[in-house]
């Protein structure tokens, strides 16, 4: 099994429209038909995030994303390697929202 890092930057969703800003947020996040949990979210687009987890999620499905003081999101998985999750968002963020984003939850690691 491949190790990754939350720096990795080797899958196929990284090749994106939309520029990726860091962020530190601890969300919840819910599968359709299922429960929620605790995910760590470690980059964000206008057209999706990558998250942290250890609960395991099937890749295509469908969830839904909940950062502390916004309404759900919805997206899906679009790839999985071990704790590390790739979704997109079923509509792209807004700018305003997406900006919003970045500037309420900084992260604090810098990007190599």
């Amino acid at each position: 099994m491949n190790e990754y890092s939350l720096d990795d930057d080797r899958h196929w969703f990284n090749a994106r429209q939309y520029e990726r800003g860091d962020v530190q947020i601890y969300a919840d996040i819910r599968e359709q038909g299922g429960g929620k949990y605790k995910v760590y979210i470690i980059d964000l687009s206008r057209s999706g995030f990558r998250m942290q987890s250890v609960t395991y999620i099937e890749v295509d499905k469908t969830v839904f994303l909940t950062i502390p003081g916004y309404t759900p999101l919805v997206g899906r998985v679009a790839w999985h390697a071990g704790e590390l999750y790739g979704c997109e968002f079923k509509d792209r963020l807004h700018v305003a929202i997406y900006d919003h984003i970045l500037k309420s939850f900084p992260s604090l690691r810098q990007r190599k």
